[in-house]
C-alpha cells in the first residue's frame, strides 16, 4: 500500500485586487455576459441616441494587447503615454458563445445622419441585447473604439444573475 506524501501544498497565487464579478442573462435566462462592470455603472449613448444603451469596451484578443495604435510620426510621444494608460483602466470582460452578432448589417436613420450597426442576439432565443457600430459612430466614443472594440448594450435585455432568484 503506497504512503501518503508528505511533500506540502504549494501556495495558491492570491490576486492582489479581488475583482467584482458580475454575469448577466438574457430575459429567457441563457448566461450572456461575463464582467467586472454592473452595467448601471456603464456610461450611457448621449443624445441624439435615443437608445441611451450602455457602452461596455471589449480588450483587444491577448496577441494584441500590448499593441498601441499606429500614430502619425507628427503625433507626440505624450499621446501614446495617455492612449496606454488609458489601455490600463479597461477591465476583461468575456461574451458567451450564446451571444452571437448577425451577419448582415442594418442601417439607423439618427438625427444627426446614418448608422450602421451589426445588432447582437441570443442564440436561444434570439432577442438583440445589443449592437457594435460599423464605421463612424458617436464622437465621445471614438475615443474609445480607437482602443478597443466597443458593444452596446441595450436596457432590458440582460438581466443581472442575482436578479433571478425569486
Amino acid at each position: 500500500m503506497p504512503s501518503p506524501s508528505t511533500s506540502t501544498p504549494l501556495p495558491l497565487a492570491q490576486p492582489s485586487t479581488a475583482l467584482p464579478i458580475h454575469t448577466y442573462h438574457c430575459v429567457c435566462s441563457t448566461l450572456l455576459l461575463t464582467t467586472p462592470y454592473r452595467l448601471s455603472s456603464l456610461q450611457q449613448r448621449a443624445s441624439p441616441s435615443l437608445d441611451h444603451a450602455r457602452i461596455l469596451p471589449l480588450l483587444p484578443l491577448p496577441s494584441s494587447t500590448n499593441q498601441v495604435p499606429q500614430l502619425e510620426e507628427d503625433q507626440d510621444q505624450e499621446l501614446v503615454k495617455e492612449k496606454e494608460a488609458e489601455q490600463a483602466k479597461v477591465l476583461p470582460s468575456l461574451l458567451s458563445p450564446n451571444l452571437k452578432a448577425i451577419r448582415k448589417p442594418i442601417a439607423v436613420q439618427r438625427e444627426d445622419g446614418w448608422e450602421k450597426r451589426r445588432i447582437w442576439r441570443c442564440v436561444r432565443c434570439g432577442l438583440g441585447v445589443g449592437y457594435e457600430i460599423l464605421g463612424e459612430g458617436d464622437a465621445a466614443v471614438e475615443k474609445v473604439k480607437g482602443l478597443w472594440k466597443v458593444l452596446f448594450l441595450l436596457e432590458g435585455g440582460l438581466a443581472e444573475t442575482g436578479k433571478w432568484k425569486g
